[in-house]
C-alpha cells in the first residue's frame, strides 16, 4: 500500500523535536493534572521517562503504519500499574495520557502546516492513527490500573485482617506496633468500644458487609466507623461508644438495620487495647452461652450472664459439679434411652408445673411425676428443697454449656 504523500516528512520532523515534545508533554501534565503536580520532582522525573516511551512508541506506530506491539503495550501498562500503586486516581492517569496525545497532535499539526506540499490527506491519516493509538493505550492503561488496584486492595485487606487478628487475639506484636497499624487503617484505639460477635443468616463473608453497612446506619454522624471482621461463621464488630450515650441503643438499632435471623453476643464497653480484647472475649462467650442455653435473643449481654461465666471458667470443676449433681441421671438416660434430664429441664422451665412440663414434652402429667420421683431417687436431691433445686438448675446449665463446648471443639 502506497503511503500518503507528506506523512513521512511530517513524522521525521516530529521525531527531530522529540526532546521538546517530551518536555512540553511533562509540563502540560504537571499543569493540567493537579495530582501529578503535587507528586513533586521524583514523580515528574518518572513521568518524563514514561512520556518519552509513550511518544517514541507513537512515532514508531505512525512511521511504520502498524498497531502497538505487545511488548510496547506492556511498557505502557506497567506505568498504569505504578500510578495505581502511587494512589493517583485513574481519571488523572487517563487525563495525562490524553494530554500527551493532544500535545503530539499539536506538534504534528504544526509540522503539517509547515510542509511545503499538500498535507491534507497526510493530516487526516495521522489524526486517525493518533485516535486509534489513544483509544488502545487508554484501554490498556485502565485495565492495568484496575488489576493493580485489585491486587492492592487484596493486599490491604490481608494486612487489615492480620492487624485485626493481632488486635483481638493477642500476638507477639507490640502495643506500639498495633497502635501504629491501627492509625494506618484509620482506627482510633484510644476510644471506648463495645464488642459484638454475631451469627447471621448467611454464615459467610456477606455478613461482614451487611454489618458494616448496618453499623454505619445505626451510628450517629459524629461516631467513627465500626471495625468489622468476618472470622469463620462469626461476624465481629467493634462499635465506638465514646460519641454514643447509650451503646445498647446502638446495638439494638444495628439489629433493626440487619433484620431477622441475627444473634449477637455483646461485651464491654471497654477502653484501650487490652479492654478491646476483653470486650471481644466477653462478647464471644455471651453468644456461646446464649445459643447453648437456647435463650431468647437477639442480643446476649455478657453482664447479664455472669453466673454462666463462672460455670464455664473452670471446665474441670464444672465437670466435677455436673457428675456430682446429674451423673446418675445422665448415666440412666444413656443406658435406658430415658429422658430424665430433659424432663427435669422442662419442669424447671415450666416454673415447677407438672402439667406444663408434660405439654412441652408431649407426655402425660403422671409420666412426668413418675420421672421426677426417679430424679429424686437417683440423685438424692429433693425438688421441694430450695437449695437442692438451685443445685440441680445450675448443674443443668453447666451440663448444656459443657455439651455446647464439646460440639464446638469437634467442628
Amino acid at each position: 500500500m502506497t503511503r500518503v504523500e507528506g506523512v513521512r516528512p511530517i513524522i521525521d520532523a516530529f521525531l527531530s523535536r522529540l526532546d521538546e515534545v517530551v518536555e512540553l508533554c511533562a509540563s502540560t501534565i504537571a499543569t493540567a493534572v493537579p495530582s501529578y503536580g503535587r507528586g513533586g520532582e521524583p514523580l515528574m522525573d518518572e513521568v518524563k521517562d514514561a512520556v518519552r516511551t509513550n511518544v517514541e512508541v507513537l512515532a514508531m506506530v505512525l512511521s511504520e503504519e502498524r498497531e502497538v506491539r505487545p511488548e510496547e503495550l506492556q511498557l505502557i501498562e506497567n506505568v498504569g500499574a505504578r500510578r495505581a500503586e502511587a494512589g493517583i486516581p485513574l481519571d488523572d492517569v487517563l487525563s495525562a495520557y490524553r494530554s500527551v496525545s493532544r500535545v503530539c497532535w499539536d506538534v504534528l499539526a504544526q509540522e503539517a502546516r509547515a510542509y511545503e506540499g499538500d498535507a491534507l490527506e497526510a493530516t487526516i491519516e495521522l489524526a486517525e492513527a493518533i485516535f486509534r493509538y489513544t483509544d488502545q493505550i487508554s484501554a490498556a492503561v485502565a485495565d492495568a490500573y484496575a488489576r493493580a488496584q485489585r491486587s492492592i486492595v487484596r493486599e490491604q485487606e490481608g494486612a487489615r485482617r492480620e492487624f485485626l487478628a493481632d488486635l483481638l487475639y493477642g500476638t507477639d506484636a507490640s502495643p506500639e506496633d498495633i497502635l501504629r497499624r491501627a492509625h494506618a487503617f484509620g482506627y482510633d484505639l484510644s476510644l471506648t468500644y463495645v464488642a459484638m460477635v454475631g451469627l447471621g443468616p448467611e454464615r459467610d463473608g456477606r455478613n461482614e458487609s451487611a454489618v458494616s453497612a448496618a453499623a454505619a446506619g445505626a451510628s450517629t454522624d459524629a461516631a467513627p466507623d465500626a471495625i468489622v471482621l468476618q472470622k469463620g461463621e462469626h461476624t465481629i464488630a467493634l462499635l465506638p461508644s465514646d460519641k454514643v450515650s447509650d451503646p445498647l441503643m446502638v446495638t439494638e438499632k444495628l439489629i433493626a438495620e440487619l433484620g431477622f435471623g441475627w444473634r449477637f453476643g455483646m461485651g464491654g464497653p471497654e477502653l484501650g487495647l487490652e479492654g478491646i480484647r476483653r470486650a471481644y472475649i466477653e462478647a464471644r462467650e455471651a453468644l456461646e452461652v446464649g445459643l447453648a442455653l437456647g435463650m431468647e435473643g437477639p442480643i446476649f449481654r455478657f453482664d447479664d450472664l455472669l453466673l454462666y461465666h463462672f460455670l464455664r471458667s473452670d471446665p474441670s470443676l464444672a465437670a466435677r459439679f455436673i457428675e456430682q449433681s446429674l451423673g446418675p441421671l445422665i448415666e440412666y438416660d444413656q443406658r435406658r434411652k430415658g429422658e430424665l434430664v430433659k424432663t427435669i429441664e422442662a419442669y424447671f422451665h415450666s416454673d415447677g408445673s407438672v402439667k406444663l412440663a408434660g405439654e412441652s414434652l408431649f407426655a402425660h402429667p403422671h409420666t412426668v411425676s413418675y420421672r421426677l420421683k426417679q430424679v429424686e431417687r437417683l440423685t438424692g436431691w429433693s425438688l421441694r428443697d430450695p437449695e437442692d433445686k438451685l443445685r440441680l438448675q445450675l448443674a443443668l446449665r453447666a451440663y448444656r454449656l459443657a455439651d455446647a463446648r464439646r460440639e464446638d471443639q469437634q467442628q
